[in-house]
């Protein structure tokens, strides 16, 4: 019962994250922004899958580590709220797995199945290395970096076939370093620890805008934009809460938003 008032008591804005929706959304608006930017096919089917298989990995991810993560990283409330309700999470996370696999078996052309099936196999990589290796092991494995190699690769899966230059793949690279800030950034802002985030997005910022401004303005803005957001951030971290800080993390990497009316018109 006190679990049930404690989750009833929750503010609103907290409930995308407690709920995994968060990493979809985040997912989603990007995928949009670089088949606009990359004059690629963009197609209601994928949305679909990319959203359902971000939430089947970040739910299934959260399961797991409440019951076995140690005591301290478990108290967080998306893990508290998973470790209460897996039962009910737990079946509706089945019958998505059902559902995209269906859709993904029937509506994916093959090139484009193929290269999801690797990303798939890499995510299982990933969870048995986080989960079922040795502990030493664990240890020694880039968590943060491989969920942010992994994200933007499922974010960009559309458009691999469409990239062209040097430029295009550094657009996916430099996402793929804001995904990995705003992973370890969350993990430092929750535990007091110092790690230099506002130094590493502050290059991620001036790099994008060297290197991409000319050639892909409205990505370069949309990078340019988060980076200054986890900036910003980490300025303000001590006058923030651990949930407001871990939710605007988030918010960070939607500055596709505004911009997605200029893709595909200035690329």
């Amino acid at each position: 019962m006190g679990g049930d008032n404690e989750d009833v008591g929750r503010p609103l804005w907290l409930w995308p994250n407690l709920l995994s929706l968060d990493a979809p959304l985040v997912a989603l608006v990007w995928q949009l922004l670089f088949a606009r930017c990359f004059h690629s096919e963009w197609r209601a089917v994928s949305a679909v899958l990319l959203a359902i298989t971000v939430w089947l990995i970040y739910a299934g991810d959260r399961m797991l580590d409440a019951f076995n993560n140690e005591a301290h990283e478990a108290q967080s409330p998306r893990h508290v709220f998973y470790r209460r309700h897996w039962r009910i999470v737990l079946p509706v996370w089945i019958g998505l797995l059902a559902t995209g696999t269906w859709l993904a078996l029937t509506r994916l052309d093959p090139p484009l199945l193929q290269r999801g099936l690797l990303l798939v196999a890499a995510v299982a990589v990933y969870l048995a290395m986080v989960h079922v290796a040795p502990r030493r092991w664990r240890r020694l494995w880039p968590k943060e970096a491989a969920v942010a190699i992994l994200f933007a690769l499922g974010a960009s899966l559309d458009t691999w076939s469409s990239i062209r230059s040097s430029e295009d793949a550094l657009t996916i690279a430099f996402f793929s370093a804001l995904c990995w800030i705003n992973c370890r950034a969350i993990e430092a802002w929750e535990h007091a620890a110092i790690w230099p985030t506002a130094g590493l997005a502050a290059c991620i910022a001036v790099a994008a805008t060297v290197t991409l401004a000319a050639h892909r303005p409205v990505l370069a803005s949309a990078e340019f934009a988060s980076a200054l957001a986890f900036i910003c951030l980490d300025r303000s971290r001590l006058r923030l809460s651990s949930d407001a800080l871990r939710v605007l993390a988030d918010v960070a990497l939607l500055s596709p938003l505004p911009l997605l009316p200029l893709a595909g018109k200035l690329v």
